[in-house]
């Protein structure tokens, strides 16, 4: 899953929430961290974050999907299933939360995010500053903003350079990959819910 979901997955706490995405900055063993580097409530989004790719990457459902994408982009495949998804999400964002329209909660996050802009590491101020600017999460719901993010990994990683083509298998095969998205997210919420219920999390 990429960052719309990281976060839609984290409940209402902001450190929780920012953890999450400050877990794709984190690697290697998490014990080697200390609470001055990464507060406690951020390490929790932290571990969600490898739950998450930990979950959807073992998951039959996700790997239906990338077998429709994989003979063509090998293992970019589990790449754009992340970014399909997630465009997915954004276009079903009001059936699956009514009470807050995405514009509303990526503006939300955006201030939770700029506010703890100062304690984070330096890797990650080019997203922040991007992310914010750009719009990232609303952008998501629309395919010029996935071939743009497409575009922008193929920049960062050069194997990958042309995957925004794929943006062609993601508007002929929609109704498919919506189908498993639907299937498989329930199972991925519940999952994530057990896990902040576990933390004490606040929802």
């Amino acid at each position: 899953m990429n960052f719309l979901a990281h976060i839609a997955l984290s409940g209402s706490h902001p450190d929780i929430r920012v953890g999450n995405v400050l877990g794709e900055f984190v690697k290697g063993r998490l014990d080697k961290y200390s609470a001055e580097e990464i507060i406690p409530a951020m390490m929790t989004g932290v571990r969600l974050h490898r739950r998450i790719d930990d979950f959807t990457d073992r998951h039959p459902v996700v790997r239906r999907s990338k077998r429709r994408l994989v003979d063509e982009y090998g293992l970019l495949s589990g790449v754009l299933i992340d970014m399909f998804y997630d465009h997915i999400l954004a276009k079903e964002w009001g059936n699956l939360f009514p009470g807050e329209p995405l514009p509303v909660f990526a503006q939300t996050f955006y201030r939770e995010l700029l506010a703890r802009q100062g304690s984070l590491p330096e890797v990650m101020q080019p997203l922040i500053r991007s992310m914010t600017s750009r719009d990232w999460l609303t952008n998501y719901a629309t395919l010029s903003g996935i071939e743009w993010s497409l575009k922008g990994i193929g920049h960062r990683f050069p194997p990958a350079a042309g995957i925004e083509r794929s943006i062609q298998d993601l508007s002929a095969g929609y109704d498919d990959f919506a189908a498993d998205f639907r299937e498989f997210w329930p199972e991925l919420s519940a999952h994530c819910h057990a896990f902040l219920v576990a933390e004490g999390a606040t929802f």
